[in-house]
């Protein structure tokens, strides 16, 4: 980049009122846990990237489990029981061994786990527990007591032993490189252990998998359940890492730097896959460091003559379906569901502004910003200490009310940016934790990931974090109501949205409906803020435009809208993305009133895989729930 671009992009710069400049605090650092949402927004999981806490909570539910064996097997269930709460003890030490590197410690603690485990495990497959699995009811119970003692013993013998040698190498205190980022080389050295722990975790979920879960009594089946659902989320887990560990070192920089820009969508500006994407940040990763590049805004290509120009090939019956300004003004490009079509777009407009094409593009909000926070702990800024509980509302609201002046903001959000990004990219926090914070946004549909490596690309399609519309529905089926501002402003940070799914599966049709509320104060006064293209519609400023989108999966078709028509002339829109059809609708939800609208979907013939059920994530929490009547017509989720 020259240097002119880079200081232009750092400085404020006046705006046409449909491109209100802006800029904001982001930094990621990409990779998270999770599986294709089915809209309903998942309760918090802690993915599992250390084997002792896993097992831990193995030995914890395990002993639970032998405690209701009674008198029908007293003396071995006793014996069994006593080895593994001393197992649960020893295991209890380990990381504490670790930190005070008490090689001895460690191997004699090793020992005495892998003799008591070892010991269970042959108990539990003694002709005695043989026989009493055999027993109708009961049998079912002590089946499950003895697969999960072995599923144990496979943990501790075989994935315990690497998994603390990791934990040892993988020290957060000496991971973490001055300057910001992390060093790799215990990564590459972990490519020799992960596949034996992944195989360790495969053979414990083959023994648990033959648990007959609806045989199972109340007392057995709570600690049994936990069981299978830390060992069945940790061994795909393991799984991807293991497949995807030296594309994960690639993408850190450890073959030749990336490149990645990183896009803040702003919710309260809202589009499509979240907001107004204004404000972006260019950063560099070479073996493991991260370096700030450059700031820009969509002030950037106004001011380099890129902005109102079309650079990339839209079908024309996708642009039928979005504003004119869509493929042409930076801040649109994340008017569509589809995540690859924003990152075309960008990719184009860089390309065009000043040659560069990005290794990847991520895009984050200041939700993502707020989890993240949450984990490495507040920063100051500028006598503003940004914290996980006022991040989104210092940068969505109250910033526009403290500073009057678009380039007094962007000073600021530039501020922010930086030192947001320096706080997050320092390491000083606990992985597990961040994997977890980033995890959940995910599962929000707040994160996004595209890379042009096939490899990196594969794999966030395979984490469900690439936000492309399904083009088939095999795997899912995905249907969609999103949001476009068209008010210009930023009154959507006080938007609450919930969603709710019913079906009719004689007539093979899902309806989806959306409930609306414009809770803004009457204290709100800034001119970013209200709407400005309200007045010419007769409308107050407080009110919200609303541009809504329906979208069907391939072969569905969108038979009913609520409203039929958009209640402003001129508004209705209809058209294809990728094989989905959709059509949008303009909706106005006036201060302090709650509006509901819904689509009725026909869906296509033929199996339909799990419904993946998805809406733009706002500033605040959706909640979403799915009808049990819709149960007949889609796959259960895997």
């Amino acid at each position: 980049m020259g240097e002119n671009l880079r200081r232009d992009a750092r400085n404020s710069a006046s705006s046409s009122p449909h491109d209100d400049a802006e800029s904001s605090a982001l930094a990621a650092e990409h990779g998270a846990e999770t599986t294709e949402g089915t809209g309903a927004t998942s309760r918090r999981r802690r993915a599992w990237p250390w084997v002792v806490g896993g097992v831990l909570g193995v030995l914890g539910g395990t002993v639970a489990v032998v405690g209701v064996l009674g008198a029908t097997l007293t003396v071995q269930a006793v014996e069994v029981r006593e080895d593994l709460l001393a197992s649960k003890a020893v295991l209890g030490k380990l990381t504490s061994l670790v930190e005070a590197k008490d090689e001895a410690g460690l191997q004699a603690a090793a020992e005495d786990v892998s003799v008591r485990t070892a010991r269970a495990a042959a108990t539990v497959q003694g002709p005695l527990w043989q026989m009493a699995s055999d027993v109708p009811v009961v049998g079912a119970n002590i089946d499950a007591v003895s697969r999960v003692t072995r599923a144990v013993d496979i943990l501790v013998r075989d994935a315990l032993p690497p998994g603390m040698q990791m934990i040892a190498d993988l020290d957060i205190k000496k991971l973490a490189l001055e300057g910001g980022g992390f060093d790799l080389q215990p990564f590459q050295q972990a490519q020799a252990s992960i596949p034996v722990v992944s195989q360790a975790f495969t053979a414990a979920k083959a023994e648990t998998d033959g648990i007959r879960s609806d045989q199972l009594l109340g007392p057995v089946a709570g600690p049994v359940g936990e069981i299978r659902d830390v060992i069945d989320r940790t061994a795909p887990t393991l799984d991807v890492v293991n497949r995807y560990l030296p594309t994960l070192l690639s993408m850190a920089g450890g073959e030749g730097s990336k490149t990645y820009l990183i896009v803040f969508q702003n919710n309260a500006e809202i589009r499509a896959t979240g907001g107004n994407p204004a404000a972006s940040i260019i950063m560099k990763v070479d073996q493991g460091k991260f370096e700030l590049l450059d700031q820009a805004s969509s002030a950037t290509f106004y001011e380099e003559g890129t902005a109102g120009e079309q650079f990339s090939d839209i079908p024309a019956e996708t642009l039928g379906l979005y504003p004119s300004t869509f493929a042409r003004y930076s801040q649109d490009y994340t008017m569509t569901p589809s995540y690859p079509t924003t990152v075309q777009l960008f990719q184009d407009l860089w390309s065009r502004t000043n040659g560069e094409r990005f290794d990847g593009v991520i895009s984050i909000d200041p939700v993502v910003l707020s989890h993240m926070l949450a984990v490495a702990g507040p920063v100051d800024v500028a006598g503003e200490q940004i914290t996980s509980d006022n991040a989104v509302k210092v940068l969505l609201s109250d910033a526009y009310e403290r500073f009057p002046s678009g380039r007094d903001s962007d000073v600021f959000f530039s501020e922010v940016s930086r030192a947001v990004f320096s706080h997050l990219t320092s390491g000083a926090w606990d992985p597990a934790k961040m994997l977890d914070a980033l995890s959940t946004s995910a599962q929000e549909q707040r994160l996004l990931l595209s890379f042009t490596d096939e490899e990196a690309q594969r794999l966030s399609r395979e984490l469900g974090l690439d936000g492309a519309l399904r083009t088939e529905n095999t795997e899912a089926t995905q249907v969609g109501t999103y949001l476009n501002d068209y008010s210009v402003g930023k009154l959507e940070y006080h938007l609450g949205q919930s969603v709710a799914a019913t079906c009719d599966a004689t007539a093979r049709t899902i309806t989806t409906t959306t409930t609306l509320t414009n809770s803004i104060p009457d204290s709100i006064q800034s001119k970013y803020t209200l709407g400005a293209r309200n007045g010419n519609f007769g409308l107050p400023r407080t009110s919200m435009m609303l541009d809504v989108l329906f979208f069907a999966p391939p072969g569905g078709q969108v038979i009913a809208t609520e409203p039929a028509t958009s209640e402003e002339s001129g508004f209705d829109r209809s058209g294809t993305q990728d094989g989905n059809s959709a059509l949008s609708r303009l909706v106005v939800v006036p201060q302090g009133q709650s509006r509901t609208v819904s689509s009725t979907v026909q869906l296509p013939e033929g199996p339909l895989g799990p419904l993946q059920l998805r809406h733009t994530p706002t500033a605040s929490e959706t909640p979403v729930t799915v009808d049990a009547s819709c149960g007949a017509l889609f796959a259960a989720a895997g």
